[in-house]
């Protein structure tokens, strides 16, 4: 069985019947669904709602004849169609496949085999979108898949362009939740070892002596629980780039062997006796200021001016206001293509301190969007709550009932939590949270509203 996915569906077909059928079951399995009865609506309906997949009926009016469909079909170039042909019409089906349909389905259609095409649909459109943006951006011609267009953003998109290039150590410095690994993961991609793997450390999450064998591997029986060989992290950054994240928290014991590795480009395994080599760009970041660690004898200076090649630092996203609102537009739409930003969001959002910066509103906003629901939108009152900031939202999209005083209340506050919280868990999948509530799509829909849920 496929995983279940919500995604935005136009379905254009002239039968009324099949239309409200089709749409009943697409909309039971948890997608928003755009219905259609001719080409002119089609269009229409194709721009206004950016639908991610198009099922078509290829026989349609005003000429009820195969080419009416197969007309609409460079329309929809942009997103996968499925088209829908009678038993009969296989070499219609095969015609259609070679003006750019991506599937066909017979009629009558069954709901299951509906389903299984759809969600197949959604992640290639998907797929295509995300291979889309790497393209533009992640590999390095566009915006180095870092989001905005702030002037603080534009200044190291223009430092990572002309680091990229090189073999300079580098020493990433800022806030936390600022992008660094994003900004290491740039350079890697702009540079000569952009072929080899980008492998990420993070040096506080482990103690000395097992940091020493994630970066540096292990030989069978250096240790109790050492069952075989394990080659380390190091090893496997060989000919691309290592990412040191929060060097500042890196054991004193642990600087020294980075140290001797980066001076020589040779290390020992926890066990070995004979040392290995390994070629690679070595990034470091971290949130500390290594200069007053340097100071205070918690960090090696030795090691210190061996990272430091070149330093580059991440705004903070109060410096960078103009990027909040498209930030948020782009999270919303990775975590629910069917939501928007309404008008009054942009200004609340753009207001806050932000103090942990784009990891901080990229949480924001994903929990609003699972709070909104998969046909709902994200306002000020949402996101508000969504922060914590208040007790309830406003009358029309209120997520929490009054303060009980009664028993119907009481109940009505309990149900209200509940469906708040297995929404988030489910990412606002109305199919998936009634099934794990034990009850309909529909009777889960009927109690939102009474509720006041989105």
């Amino acid at each position: 069985m496929t995983q279940e996915i919500a995604g935005r569906i136009l379905l254009v077909d002239d039968e009324p019947a099949f239309r409200r059928m089709a749409g009943a079951w697409l909309e039971g399995f948890g997608h928003h669904v755009d219905l259609a009865a001719d080409p002119e609506s089609a269009t229409a309906r194709f721009a206004a709602a950016e639908p991610e997949v198009v099922i078509l009926d290829l026989v349609m009016p005003p000429r009820l004849v195969p080419e009416a469909g197969l007309d609409l079909l460079p329309r929809f170039a942009a997103v996968p169609v499925i088209v829908l042909t009678a038993h009969a019409e296989h070499e219609l089906a095969l015609r259609a496949v070679e003006a750019g349909a991506w599937d066909f389905l017979p009629k009558p259609v069954e709901p299951e085999l509906l389903r299984f095409a759809v969600e197949r649909a959604i992640r290639v459109a998907r797929l295509r979108r995300e291979l889309a943006e790497w393209r533009t951006g992640a590999a390095g011609s566009g915006d180095l898949g870092l989001i905005g267009r702030s002037p603080a953003l534009t200044r190291l998109r223009e430092t990572i362009r002309r680091l990229g290039p090189t073999s300079l150590p580098l020493i990433i410095l800022g806030p936390t939740g600022t992008g660094k690994e994003l900004v290491a993961q740039a350079l890697h991609r702009s540079g000569p070892r952009r072929g080899g793997p980008f492998v990420p450390v993070h040096c506080g999450a482990l103690p000395a002596e097992l940091l020493e064998s994630e970066l540096f591997g292990h030989l069978k029986g250096a240790f109790t629980g050492a069952h075989r060989d394990r080659p380390g992290l190091v090893e496997a950054a060989h000919r691309g780039t290592l990412f040191l994240d929060e060097i500042g928290e890196m054991p004193p014991a642990m600087q020294v062997k980075l140290l001797r590795f980066l001076n020589d480009g040779t290390f020992l395994p926890v066990g070995a006796r004979e040392p290995r080599r390994a070629e690679l760009r070595v990034i470091a970041a971290t949130h500390r200021d290594l200069e007053a660690m340097v100071a205070a004898g918690e960090f090696r200076e030795d090691l210190y001016f061996r990272l430091k090649g070149f330093i580059l630092r991440t705004p903070a996203l109060a410096e960078r206001r103009e990027d909040v609102a498209i930030l948020a537009a782009t999270f919303l739409r990775r975590a629910a293509p069917g939501i928007r930003l309404a008008t009054d969001a942009t200004p609340w959002l753009a207001a806050r301190e932000w103090p942990g910066n784009v990891r901080e509103l990229r949480a924001l906003v994903e929990t609003a969007a699972a709070l909104a629901g998969p046909e709902g939108m994200v306002d000020a009152a949402l996101l508000r709550f969504a922060a914590g900031e208040g007790e309830e939202m406003d009358a029309a999209s209120s997520a929490t009932p009054a303060a009980p005083g009664r028993l119907e209340e009481a109940i009505a506050a309990l149900e209200a939590r509940m469906l708040r919280e297995v929404l988030m868990e489910t990412g606002g999948n109305q199919s998936e949270a009634a099934r794990r509530l034990g009850i309909s799509r529909p009777g889960l829909i009927k109690k939102m509203a009474r509720l006041g849920l989105r």
